[in-house]
Formats: structure tokens, sequence, C-alpha cells
């Protein structure tokens, strides 16, 4: 659930100010520092509670300020994943060394916690447990992995985040604030429709992930995938607002139809199902078959 750690404090920020929403904001920063340095001394809770700060504060800044919500999303999306990239080009740079070094030294420095890992996993029956173990015993290996993935999911979870809360937040503005003129709800995030441009782009992400070896490029299948992943977030999201007017058509409303989107997202390959519908939604706009027909008296 810590998806939706964002959506609360920027909630704060909209019903409350700015001031008192960052004042809960540092006290949270404060209090996640000690838990994290004092009981589980390991920094990694208290880094994802200041990015839950600043998504907080920029989706609450999106919505003060009367911002087109996809045009505010994407642009600040846009925008963390370049300052984040930028950080840590330029700690590798100062530090003088490769990607490859700075990742294999971070597991050097975490070989105690690898260890209870692969403790956990020799008592554990999963099917895979014998290549995860073979690959924990090689960190070269595990580094190659986290450099070819990481910025792929680091893209989608920085996004999936923003969404999800600014969908919330659009939706309890709607409910808390009525009295209020706004110009924006969460059904501008439904009709969230990827320029028909983009497809040229990811046909060259397509290409390069199937062709890449052959066609002598470095890394080209390694480009093409990540160039898939990175479209295919935005896809998703034009996808499940077809699916939400699906269920729209179908009547399909209250817990039933929360059962229904939590089993699809959930399901395997279900999140590639909706992107799918995203893409060819710009041929087919399957909107328009969701229409149902008028009944004359």
């Amino acid at each position: 659930m810590s998806v939706f750690a964002p959506f609360p404090l920027a909630l704060g920020f909209i019903l409350y100010g700015r001031a008192k929403g960052v004042m809960i904001g540092i006290l949270g920063m404060v209090l996640s520092f000690i838990f994290a340095s004092m009981i589980y001394r390991d920094l990694t809770l208290f880094g994802f509670y200041v990015g839950v700060f600043i998504f907080a504060f920029g989706i609450s800044e999106i919505a003060r300020r009367g911002i087109s919500p996809v045009k505010g999303l994407v642009s600040f999306g846009l925008g963390f994943i370049i300052l984040i990239s930028a950080s840590f080009y330029s700690v590798i740079k100062s530090e003088n060394t490769s990607v490859e070094q700075f990742v294999l030294l971070q597991l050097e420095k975490n070989k105690g916690k690898l260890a209870e890992y692969k403790k956990m996993i020799e008592q554990s029956s999963d099917e895979n447990s014998i290549e995860v173990l073979q690959l924990l015993d090689r960190p070269d290996l595990i580094a190659k992995s986290m450099i070819e993935s990481l910025p792929s999911y680091f893209f989608i979870g920085v996004f999936l985040m923003l969404w999800f809360n600014m969908f919330l937040v659009l939706k309890s503005r709607r409910l808390l604030l009525s009295g209020q003129d706004y110009p924006y709800s969460e059904k501008n995030l439904l009709n969230f429709k990827v320029p028909f441009g983009y497809v040229i782009p990811l046909s060259l992400g397509l290409v390069l992930a199937v062709w890449g070896d052959k066609l002598g490029f470095e890394n080209a299948e390694l480009l093409g995938g990540i160039i898939i992943v990175c479209l295919g977030v935005f896809y998703f999201f034009q996808g499940f607002g077809v699916f939400s007017d699906l269920l729209n058509f179908l009547g399909i409303v209250g817990f039933f139809r929360t059962l229904i989107v939590m089993f699809v997202l959930f399901m395997d390959k279900g999140s590639y199902l909706i992107a799918a519908a995203g893409l060819f939604d710009n041929w087919f706009d399957f909107r328009k078959y969701f229409v149902k027909p008028k009944i004359e008296d």
C-alpha cells in the first residue's frame, strides 16, 4: 500500500494550506529518520519518505494552481526523473567510478543482508529458489540485472505513484470541496490519451527489442525494452480509462467493481492487457462502442 502514501499528505496540503502541510511533512520526515536510523538501521525508509513528501507537494500544487492534471503529471514526473538521474550521475562522477562498480560496491556493503536473504531462500520451497541462489552467488550478475532493470522500474514506479495519487486527490477534492469552482476532476485522468505520434518510437523500441542483436547495435535489445516499458506505462493509463468506461457501460459499480479492477490489475499479464487496450484504442476508439441505445417512448 506504500504506493498510496503521498495521497493523505497531498490532501493535507490542499485542505489545510502549504504551511501546515509542510510542518506535518517535516514532522513525518524526522520520525522516519529516527525509525530508519535507530530501529531499522537502514535509511531506505527515510529516502522513500522524502520521495513521498516531494510527490505529495507536487501533486497538491498541480491541484491548487488549477494546472491540467495530465500535463502537470507528465511534466512533474519527467522533471523528478531527470533530477534523480542527474543527481545519481553526479555521484558516480564525483567518486570517479562506473555504474557497475558503484552497484558492486553497494552490494558489498550490504553483504550481510544478502546472506540473510540467501538463508531465507535456502529454506524456501519455491521452484525458482535454485536459480535465485545461483544468482546471489554472482554479484556481477546481480549488478548487471539491476542496471538493466532499474531504469524501467524507476520510470514505471514514478508515474504509477503520481497517477494513482493524483486520481485520489482529484476525486477527494471534488467531494470535499464541491462548493469551489475547479475545472478538473478524476475524469481528466481517465480520459488520458497518448498522442498518436508516439506509436513511432514505440515501433522503434519493438524493432530494437526483437531484432536488436541482428542490427549490430550494442545494447540494442536493452534500449528497445526500456522504450517499450516507458511508453507502455502511458498506454496503460489510456487503457485503464477505456476499462473504466467499459465497467460503466456494463453497469458494474461499488465493491464488485473494485474487486474486478483489482483482479485484472494483479492477474498475471493483466497490466499488459490494459496497456494493449490503450495502444489499440488509437485505431479502434473503443469508447464509441460503449454507448447505450436510447429507448424511445
